[in-house]
């Protein structure tokens, strides 16, 4: 009677744990509907591949089923035997499941050799009575796909999270007013309104208005940037002063930042080369433990037979290896490095040659002003309010340039009457100068004052060649009918460490290559600056891929570092690609690899992160290999039986898990 009493508790615990997990389940579906709304281009959670298991909420209700029956099943076993039975309905319960996953195992991954051997040692315990190891290896295995589980959120979550949550209402221009509206109520063509303050929930153009804008968290700017009419502006970025009207162009999944949350999305699920080949392992392994156990039952026994199945050859693989990936991604991404295809990680610790693509990479786009030259009596301070009110309304590089050095220097815009843009030349415009008088004014290359009949003197023509060795460009300013009024002198601006990050890469023993479209003295002189022996200068875009591939061809495997725009078809071709881009290409972008921060120092970081993750993934195998040797040792030599090995076999399994988890701590990376 007492027995059946306590099975009855064990019926009413396993029923409560069952509603629990229920009401647990359907509270879930509520938070994700929730986050659905703030984020809807975030996809929901997919089920994890090895397994039946669907989200954390069932996961986290085996498992204390589990940790239940274990505790129980302890106290029965050492201090009061009847407790054991009130155990049994939470360990038929948990086996239960275990026979849906082998079912999932054989049928759905075909991999019957290892289903059967799990299938088989958990089957053993349950009629040979072994209820505490049972529940030992349900405790066990529950822990263990917790953390797993738990780790692949996280990573996506972090993903998820890298440009911000967006405001769940916006305000809506209409008939004169404004409204407040749900995002997810925003039509195409609608015309939103950004308040000071406020993040910017759409892709569009601004229709009017004007107003300062933080786009760090999308493109890794540092500074704000000054919108006014007709600059686009994008999701996830903050409107720090003024105030906007905004056309709505694009929304939810088909913003630049829906597009790059699903590649961060995808990226969780990334299945490397190194852990299918773990799991390949894995099977063949249980194959050939089948068939041990099946030779060794005739002369040890049942129960030692089955010890020999938890060898467990490359098994743990199966459970380390994603962990061990899973947190290399999530690290990387709270670092700033988008891996977009996870095999990337793995193959560029194989790289020995890193070619950077010249302009935009390991330069700025924007060159800075070096030197200012004025001629027939006008100063300095003219000649670069002259050409910022020439270049005012510009945004090639040149013209960002000079125009931020005349804000630097506080000197307002003169009056513009009319602007003729020469591609390739120049420009010719007319303005109002001090005096309220009407000039022309030229700016623009040599061959454009020549073609304008403006004279360059013997002291110029040797300035300009000059700047030609240096890398440098001349900018002349003239005034037409007057002759030359002087000439601004560009330089290319390095990105921030690129010295430091050429070096770090060559002390890791990476041969260094520039390709640039640039003359060959500019290209040469940048290449010494930065201590580079080998580059490729007046290279056309289509040519680059030609370049990488003859690199190849010797037998060499290549990184490619570049804009991601003009480089697509070399990107496409590297053995590793990787960008520096922001919003406008990371969407669209080729490369595998897309670093959110420009900092080039990152570079020598993914390769550290690559080697560690291979030595890793080795000292996991070391460990499982260790661990199957000491098995079936102390199983032939020692008499270990089922219980030992299956303690044992976990132990190892632990000890891979602190492997896989550790080095994230060890992983600070530089900024």
């Amino acid at each position: 009677m007492p027995i059946f009493s306590l099975l009855a508790i064990g019926s009413i615990t396993m029923v409560f744990l069952e509603k629990k997990y229920r009401r647990n389940k359907k509270y879930q579906q509520k938070i994700k509907a929730s986050k659905q709304a703030i984020i809807p281009f975030i996809n929901k959670e997919k089920p994890t591949k090895t397994d039946v298991l669907s989200d954390m909420v069932e996961v986290n209700h085996f498992q204390k089923t589990a940790l239940l029956s274990f505790g129980l099943t302890g106290l029965g076993k050492f201090v009061y035997p009847p407790l054991t039975f009130v155990a049994i309905p939470l360990l038929i319960y948990n086996y239960a499941h275990y026979l849906k996953k082998s079912h999932h195992i054989i049928f759905k991954q075909k991999k019957w050799a290892l289903g059967i051997t799990e299938l088989t040692s958990v089957t053993f315990a349950l009629f040979t009575a072994s209820y505490f190891t049972m529940a030992f290896l349900f405790s066990m295995y529950f822990t263990t796909r917790k953390l797993i589980m738990k780790t692949e959120r996280d990573t996506q979550l972090n993903f998820s999270q890298v440009f911000g949550e967006l405001p769940k209402t916006v305000w809506l221009w209409f008939d004169g007013v404004e409204r407040e509206i749900m995002l997810d109520n925003v039509q195409i063509n609608d015309i939103l309104v950004v308040h000071a303050g406020e993040m910017i929930a759409i892709d569009g153009v601004i229709v009017s208005g004007h107003g300062v804008v933080d786009q760090r968290m999308l493109t890794g700017e540092a500074q704000p940037l000054e919108k006014i009419e007709a600059d686009p502006v994008f999701t996830s970025t903050v409107l720090i002063s003024g105030y906007l009207r905004i056309q709505v162009e694009k929304k939810g999944e088909e913003t630049i930042t829906g597009q790059v949350a699903k590649v961060l999305q995808s990226s969780a699920n990334f299945k490397n080369k190194m852990q299918s080949r773990g799991e390949l392992i894995v099977e063949k392994g249980a194959q050939k433990m089948n068939l041990t156990t099946v030779a060794a039952l005739p002369f040890i026994g049942l129960n030692h037979a089955l010890a020999l199945g938890y060898a467990g050859f490359g098994y743990q693989m199966r459970l380390s290896a994603p962990l061990m990936v899973f947190n290399y991604l999530k690290h990387a991404a709270k670092n700033g490095i988008l891996i977009k295809d996870g095999r990337a990680l793995e193959n560029i610790s194989d790289i020995d040659i890193v070619v950077f693509d010249k302009t935009g990479t390991l330069t700025q786009e924007v060159p800075q002003i070096e030197n200012m030259i004025s001629c027939r009596g006008f100063s300095k301070t003219q000649l670069l309010q002259y050409a910022a009110t020439a270049e005012q309304h510009q945004k090639h590089p040149i013209a960002l340039a000079i125009c931020a050095q005349a804000q630097q220097q506080g000197l307002e815009f003169l009056a513009l009457e009319h602007a003729d843009y020469r591609i390739g030349h120049g420009i010719c415009v007319s303005l109002r100068d001090e005096n309220n008088q009407i000039i022309t004014v030229l700016l623009g290359s040599a061959r454009f004052m020549q073609q304008s009949d403006i004279s360059i003197s013997h002291e110029i023509q040797t300035l300009e060649q000059q700047c030609a060795e240096n890398g440098h460009s001349l900018v002349y300013i003239a005034q037409k009918d007057q002759g030359l009024m002087g000439v601004i002198e560009l330089s290319p601006t390095l990105r921030t460490n690129a010295q430091l990050a050429i070096k770090t890469l060559q002390e890791q023993g990476k041969t260094i290559y520039i390709i640039s479209g640039d003359q060959k003295a500019a290209t040469a002189h940048l290449a010494d600056s930065l201590g580079i022996e080998d580059y490729f200068a007046e290279t056309l875009p289509e040519d680059k891929a030609n370049i990488i591939a003859d690199l190849q061809s010797k037998g060499h495997k290549v990184c490619f570092v570049g804009d991601g725009i003009n480089d697509s078809i070399a990107l496409q071709k590297a053995d590793v690609s990787i960008s520096l881009k922001g919003a406008s290409s990371i969407a669209m972008d080729t490369a595998e690899i897309v670093l959110l921060q420009p900092n080039l120092l990152l570079l020598s970081e993914i390769l550290t992160m690559s080697h560690q993750l291979d030595r890793r993934m080795s000292n996991s195998m070391v460990i499982n290999t260790g661990s199957g040797i000491l098995c079936i040792s102390s199983v032939l030599f020692l008499g270990l039986g089922f219980s030992g090995a299956m303690v044992l076999y976990y132990s190892s399994l632990s000890a891979n898990i602190v492997n896989a988890m550790l080095p994230m701590a060890q992983n600070k990376i530089a900024r």
